[in-house]
C-alpha cells in the first residue's frame, strides 16, 4: 500500500516507521522542517519523560544516541532527536520537507460523490502539494494526517470571537513560549491572556524576567490553572503550582484580572486595551495563550466527520468526551479512530483538535491500532 503521512513531528515519524515495518511504501510530507512545531517551545520542557513520547522502533534506531528514558527534553531538544532519526534508515529519503499539502481528494470524486459507497474506497487519494520546485500531484492508498491541532491561534475576545481591533493589529503578539523567551521583557508592561499550561509556563517566565504583568484569566478561581491532585507528572505539578501560588498571592509587579476578557484593542505604538466591564490599560507587549485550533482547509473534499466541539475527529471525540485529564487512558475501539473517509485517518493531536486532554503516549497507542487496521 502507498501510505502518505502529512507532518513530520513525533506522531508523523512514528506513523512512518510503523507503516514501513508493516511493508507499506511510505512518503512523509512536512510543510516546514522536521519537528518545527516543537522548536517554537524555546527552553520549555515537556511534562512527560522521553519514554512516554517515543515508540520502540525509535529507540532501536537511535540506540545510545538517545537520552535516558526519564529525561524531560525541551521542545528543540526533542526536535533534534527527530531530525537525527530522519537521517537514518529506514526514514532516510522518505521525508520531503518544505512540502505543503494544499488539498486532498479522491481521484475523480468530489466530497458529495458516492458518500458512504464502497466505490470511494476503490479510488486512490490525490494530494496537491506545494513544493520548492512548484506544485505536484501525488497519489496514495492511505493518508495519515499528523498536522497537529495547534496550527491556528484562537482569538482572545469574549466568547472566542476576535476582540474589536484584534484583526487589525500590525505589531505581532507573542503566541509561543519560544517567542516569549526570545524577547527582552524586563521592566516592560505585559498583558498575559489565558490560564492553560502554556500560560502557566509563561507567567513563570515573565516573573523571572521581572516584567510588570497583568494576567487576564476567564475563571474566577483564585488558583486559575488546573491542578491535578497527586500529579504523577512532577514537572507539570511544579509549573502549575508556582503559577497558582503567584496568582493567589501576587507580588507587587503582578496584577491578576479574573473573569476578564478583552473587549477592544488598538495598536498605538503600544497596545491600548479595554476589558469587558470597562477597565482600561496600556501594554508594551501581549502574550496571548488562548489555545489553537486545527487547520482543516486541505480536507474539504473528503467525507471526514469532524467534531462540532473540538474540530478533531468526531468519532474519537464521542469516545473521549468524559476524559478530564491527559493521563486518563481512554477506552477507544478501532472504529472510534475512523474518520468517515475510508483509509484516511487523523492521528495524534490532530485527532483531538481543541480537546486539551491529548497525551503523546495515548496518541502513539491509538496509532498502533490504526496501523494494524490498514489493508495489507
Amino acid at each position: 500500500m502507498r501510505v502518505i503521512v502529512i507532518g513530520a513531528g513525533p506522531m508523523g515519524l512514528a506513523a512512518a516507521l510503523g507503516a514501513i515495518e508493516r511493508g507499506h511504501e511510505v512518503t512523509v510530507l512536512e510543510k516546514h522542517e522536521i519537528g518545527s512545531s516543537l522548536r517554537t517551545w524555546g527552553p520549555t520542557r515537556l511534562f512527560s519523560p522521553l519514554r512516554m513520547n517515543i515508540v520502540p522502533a525509535m529507540r532501536e534506531i537511535l540506540g545510545n544516541d538517545l537520552p535516558s528514558d526519564d529525561t524531560l527534553l525541551t521542545g528543540p531538544e526533542f526536535a533534534d532527536v527527530l531530525a537525527e532519526l530522519a537521517r537514518r534508515d529506514p526514514l532516510r529519503d522518505k521525508i520531503r520537507t518544505r512540502s505543503s499539502v494544499v488539498a486532498v481528494g479522491r481521484r475523480g470524486l468530489t466530497r458529495s460523490d458516492y458518500a458512504g459507497h464502497p466505490l470511494r474506497r476503490e479510488r486512490p487519494f490525490r494530494l496537491l502539494v506545494d513544493t520548492p520546485d512548484g506544485e505536484e500531484i501525488l497519489e496514495a492508498d492511505v493518508v495519515l494526517d499528523a498536522t497537529g491541532g495547534y496550527t491556528i491561534p484562537r482569538p482572545f475576545g469574549a466568547g472566542g470571537l476576535p476582540a474589536r481591533g484584534e484583526l487589525r493589529l500590525k505589531t505581532p503578539l507573542i503566541r509561543t513560549l519560544g517567542d516569549l523567551h526570545a524577547q527582552s521583557l524586563g521592566g516592560k508592561r505585559v498583558l498575559l491572556i489565558g490560564h492553560g499550561h502554556s500560560a502557566a509556563n509563561a507567567i513563570n517566565a515573565l516573573i523571572d524576567a521581572e516584567a510588570s504583568v497583568t494576567w487576564a484569566v476567564r475563571t474566577a478561581n483564585r488558583r486559575p490553572c488546573q491542578d491535578i491532585a497527586n500529579d504523577p507528572l512532577a514537572e507539570r505539578q511544579r509549573v502549575v503550582r508556582r503559577a497558582n501560588d503567584l496568582a493567589e498571592s501576587p507580588p507587587r509587579f503582578l496584577t491578576v484580572e479574573r473573569r476578564a476578557t478583552i473587549e477592544t484593542i488598538a495598536d498605538n505604538g503600544h497596545f491600548d486595551v479595554t476589558f469587558t466591564g470597562g477597565g482600561r490599560a496600556s501594554f508594551d507587549a501581549i502574550a496571548a495563550f488562548t489555545g489553537y485550533r486545527p487547520d482543516a482547509g486541505h480536507v474539504n473534499e473528503l467525507t471526514v466527520e469532524t467534531s462540532p466541539v473540538t474540530e478533531g475527529a468526531a468519532r474519537l471525540y464521542r469516545a473521549i468526551s468524559n476524559i478530564t485529564d491527559c493521563l486518563m487512558i481512554p477506552r477507544v475501539k478501532p472504529e472510534d479512530l475512523e474518520s468517515g473517509e475510508p483509509n484516511f485517518y487523523f492521528i495524534g493531536s490532530r485527532s483531538y483538535g481543541r480537546a486539551p486532554t491529548f497525551l503523546l503516549q495515548n496518541g502513539l497507542n491509538q496509532l498502533q491500532t490504526i496501523l494494524d487496521s490498514l489493508p495489507k
